[in-house]
């Protein structure tokens, strides 16, 4: 979804752009499409330059992290400037997704989720939400909790678990 047509849960449209100038606003087109073609670095230095110009604006902040943590590893840092960014835009979904992203990379995927579902709450239609939540396929824990994931035990309870809760879960929207 282009940054430019988000709506916020009040209603009011979420520019990135706004209090920047025309060639931060470059800077910042052109470091999206590096991002889109995973080139990482190049997107970083469009980022660095748009963020001279306009060093408050959270959507350069928040893309510049999630560039440092895909091209130089910086997972601090990069955690940084998305929570500052997703600070200053607190209903903006893009920035929780890119805050989630960092968190993914480093590995802490508890940290990942809990974003990645913020921004899901925030914008129930967020396509990069969704796409983020589908690919971290978050599984439920075992049954028995003592016994391996793959334990014969654990796989046929969790088929009776599952087949349980959807039966019961049709009977409950009735």
């Amino acid at each position: 979804m282009p940054p430019l047509a988000r709506a916020s849960r009040t209603g009011q449209l979420m520019d990135p752009h706004h209090g920047t100038t025309a060639e931060s606003r470059t800077l910042y087109d052109l470091a999206l499409e590096k991002i889109k073609r995973t080139l990482f670095r190049e997107a970083l230095g469009h980022l660095a330059d748009a963020l001279r110009i306009a060093p408050s604006n959270p959507f350069y902040r928040s893309y510049f992290g999630y560039c440092l943590a895909q091209a130089e590893g910086d997972y601090d840092r990069a955690i940084q400037l998305c929570r500052q960014a997703s600070d200053a835009r607190p209903l903006d979904p893009e920035l929780h997704v890119n805050l989630g992203r960092v968190y993914r990379l480093r590995g802490d995927n508890a940290e990942a989720y809990k974003a990645f579902t913020q921004a899901w709450h925030l914008c129930k239609g967020h396509p990069a939400a969704a796409a983020e939540l589908t690919r971290m396929g978050i599984r439920r824990p075992p049954v028995v909790e003592f016994l391996p994931r793959l334990h014969w035990c654990n796989k046929y309870l969790g088929m009776l678990r599952a087949a349980f809760e959807r039966k019961f879960s049709a009977h409950k929207q009735y």
